[in-house]
């Protein structure tokens, strides 16, 4: 191989791995269903990449009584969160260990097993939404009023936010 294409291979794998980390995000965007999740929310900055909103979702604390198994053992599996449609809200409806074969539903990992609640927490990696330097302590200031309804774009179990607005 001559030294003319092992550079252009060499700067074109870099490339090609940058385009492929987008691929999901943006394919969710233009094709996923969208959702409407209700959300609290508090304004924290990201130094590297500026104002976001930490978002935490109602789907998020789910009650043990809906865990397939007991959940020392769920701790470290991926679960699948079936959703549905609650007047405008989607909340939760079943919690799987094997992947849905249709309807709506994200895939996520317990965050804590070990609370004493009858609770537990769903990291669903929706927890960020990045918003224009300034306007995150607008709409953390609307959450504190009302709540805040945040707008998911999902596909095949990957969810995006798309949009946080007040009810």
């Amino acid at each position: 191989m001559t030294k003319k294409k092992s550079f252009l291979l060499a700067a074109a794998i870099p490339l090609l791995i940058l385009v492929a980390m987008t691929i999901k995000p943006e394919a969710t965007v233009l094709f996923g269903r969208e959702i409407f999740l209700e959300t609290r929310a508090v304004d924290p900055t990201d130094l590297f990449r500026g104002d976001y909103v930490s978002v935490n979702l109602a789907i998020a604390e789910i009650p043990k009584s809906m865990a397939p198994e007991p959940i020392e053992k769920l701790r470290k599996r991926t679960l699948y969160v079936s959703l549905k449609q609650d007047g405008k809200f989607y909340v939760v409806d079943q919690v799987s260990v094997t992947k849905p074969q249709q309807g709506v539903y994200l895939k996520g990992r317990i965050r804590n097993s070990y609370s004493p609640l009858s609770t537990f927490q769903v990291d669903y990696s929706l927890d960020r939404y990045f918003v224009k330097q300034g306007s995150g302590q607008d709409l953390e200031h609307r959450s504190h009023i009302g709540g805040l309804v945040g707008t998911v774009k999902v596909l095949g179990g990957y969810g995006v936010i798309t949009g946080l607005a007040q009810p």
